[in-house]
């Protein structure tokens, strides 16, 4: 049985997007602690909280996601525990637990994979040009020679 997004029509860059996320081919700092010289810590915010999955996705408190938070907010219509930032609908989580976490991916639905996709641009893609130029011709079936 393939993958929920695989059966949506997302467009390439959304579906390599969710690839890398459920692979954990990322360059949030907790991976890239473990192969480069730096902390874990996330350098968006400061929480000094480490830059993991559940960090970024909802409890990151950078003004880029909590705005990206209020675009989908839908999708966390059942967690509890949401900070708002004014009155601008943008808004970030003090806490969320273990069960939030997994009915929030168990949905699987058109805007959370967007919203995933948009997540993982803004913060494993934009400071990693090679990686965001990395060649997908073995993903696409293509010979890369």
């Amino acid at each position: 049985m393939l993958p929920r997004y695989l059966e949506l029509e997302l467009s390439r860059h959304v579906l390599r997007n969710i690839a890398r996320f459920r692979l954990r081919a990322l360059t949030l700092r907790v991976e890239t602690g473990c192969w480069q010289i730096h902390n874990r810590f996330c350098d968006k915010c400061d929480l000094h909280d480490i830059q993991d999955e559940k960090h970024v996705l909802f409890l990151c408190p950078c003004l880029e996601m909590c705005y990206l938070r209020g675009r989908f907010e839908e999708q966390f219509a059942d967690c509890t525990g949401r900070t708002y930032i004014g009155d601008t609908g943008a808004f970030y989580f003090d806490n969320i637990g273990a069960e939030d976490v997994k009915l929030f991916f168990l949905k699987q639905t058109y805007k959370l994979f967007l919203f995933l996709s948009e997540t993982m641009d803004t913060f494993c893609l934009a400071g990693s040009v090679q990686q965001a130029q990395q060649s997908t011709h073995l993903a696409e079936g293509l010979n890369p020679l």
